[in-house]
């Protein structure tokens, strides 16, 4: 029993880490996210909803491009 208890764990914060590293490649705020993703039962559905959501860009690239247009 302590056994499957040690594996749902490491299982647990496995996907909580995945939800941060996610959360820092694509451009989201990392402290929701990982926090999002230590919620039990509630963090597999935030690493898929992280895994399809597009990155985002940054404020200043999309600021410069409009300087450019004008």
């Amino acid at each position: 029993m302590t056994q499957l208890v040690v594996l749902l764990l490491l299982m647990h914060f496995a996907i909580a880490f995945q939800c941060y590293r996610y959360a820092h490649i694509k451009g989201y705020p990392v402290r929701v996210f990982t926090v999002l993703g230590l919620v039990p039962y509630f963090n597999l559905v935030v690493w898929v909803y992280l895994l399809f959501l597009p990155k985002l860009e940054p404020y200043e690239s999309h600021n410069h491009e409009n300087k450019q247009l004008s």
